[in-house]
């Protein structure tokens, strides 16, 4: 016998946004690390995702999509820019939303947490303790931060991609901000908690 939260666990869900999921199962966003090296899919992550849609889950979200290769979490994380390889992508897009499953992106930007080797790690404020060193944005910097993230949903929608989902959690950039340890900033975007939120 099947119980009533199993039936609704299969029954579609609409979002707020309008998409609706086959069902109420969805693969969080993970760092699988799969990517080439240079931001591009690569065949293992193409069927990793295509596995997981054969499964039938509804959603699967794709962790740690970059917007610009200068602020990586880690090598292996994939970048979405006017240089990546849209076939790939769009070959992601397809596998990874195989028997009515929605593949999303999840956007984000590792600020100060950024892998040192590869990149130059720049947070809400510059910070040089044992461990963890970063540069200070800049206003101009900061201020582009919104339109980056819509650049990045326009070339996933365009490549297939069901949505996005921008990462505000774990340490990463946008935490930062919220964060009075690692936001130390005296202007518009530092200070209280509006002004912390205000990107």
């Amino acid at each position: 016998m099947i119980s009533q939260t199993s039936e609704t666990l299969f029954q579609p869900l609409e979002l707020p946004c309008g998409s609706i999921l086959t069902n109420r199962i969805a693969k969080s966003a993970m760092s699988d690390s799969l990517g080439d090296g240079s931001g591009n899919p690569t065949p293992s992550q193409l069927r990793l995702y295509e596995t997981w849609a054969e499964g039938g889950l509804g959603l699967s979200i794709v962790g740690e999509v970059h917007s610009t290769p200068d602020y990586p979490e880690k090598p292996g994380n994939l970048v979405l820019d006017p240089n990546s390889d849209f076939p790939r992508f769009g070959a992601l897009a397809q596998m990874g939303a195989k028997n009515g499953a929605q593949l999303w992106l999840q956007l984000g930007h590792a600020g100060a947490m950024a892998h040192g080797p590869i990149s130059v790690p720049k947070g809400p404020s510059a910070i040089d303790i044992p461990g963890l060193k970063c540069a200070a944005m800049t206003r101009e910097e900061i201020s582009g931060l919104p339109s980056m993230f819509a650049r990045t949903a326009a070339l996933a929608k365009k490549l297939g991609f069901g949505g996005v989902e921008i990462h505000a959690a774990h340490g990463f950039l946008l935490s930062q901000f919220l964060s009075p340890l690692f936001n130390r900033r005296g202007d518009a975007y530092g200070g209280s908690i509006e002004n912390r939120m205000r990107v």
